[in-house]
């Protein structure tokens, strides 16, 4: 697959088949966020990878995968088979003089592991709204660690479009369950020498 395909079909997945994710495809995923830019090379972040079927249920009951525009009840079948948690470690990050620049590595390395996934056949969806209170308890994150982002993974049980947005950039699920994805026009975004 090639990146731009990559890119142009890497869509957030939020149902998931009842089939478990390789360890060694989470690893890799990882692998491949530990290798992505980071702000002067710092490498600040660390991963957690959660596979356990016990622990899958105590992390969906704290993250928000389905996000805060839909009224979805997902089936427990349905949920994420495994998850990346993507962790700051402070002290390295104070070291450095370089507070919120480990945002954007947080970014950086998401963003690697969702194109990775994509191309093992593995749907990703990354998560910005989770109890990191009950995360750091559940999973013994020691202080001095923050929860960057947390990415839900599995085989996809669906197949979201993008289409052009029309004036509303609210995803929708339609009658056959399929979920659209409405994103701005290029040329309503693009500037070029100058902002026009």
């Amino acid at each position: 697959m090639e990146v731009y395909e990559a890119i142009t079909r890497r869509r957030a997945i939020r149902r998931f088949q009842d089939k478990p994710v390789p360890y060694d495809v989470l690893e890799k995923c990882v692998n491949a966020g530990r290798l992505a830019p980071s702000s002067r090379n710092r490498q600040v972040l660390e991963y957690i990878i959660i596979d356990d079927k016990e622990l899958l249920p105590r992390v969906f009951d704290n993250v928000r995968v389905w996000g805060e525009d839909t009224k979805e009840s997902p089936e427990l079948s349905k949920i994420p088979k495994a998850y990346i948690i993507i962790l700051v470690n402070s002290a390295l990050e104070a070291e450095f003089h370089a507070p919120r620049r480990s945002t954007y590595d947080v970014g950086f390395a998401a963003e690697n592991i969702l194109l990775l996934a994509l191309e093992q056949g593995v749907g990703a969806c990354p998560a910005l709204l989770f109890n990191e209170k009950k995360l750091k308890q559940i999973f013994n994150v020691p202080a001095g660690y923050n929860i960057g982002v947390v990415v839900a993974m599995g085989y996809p049980d669906e197949s979201p479009v993008t289409e052009v947005s029309t004036g509303s950039i609210q995803t929708w699920v339609d009658d056959q369950g399929v979920r659209h994805v409405p994103k701005r026009k290029l040329e309503d975004i693009t500037h070029r020498n100058k902002f026009a």
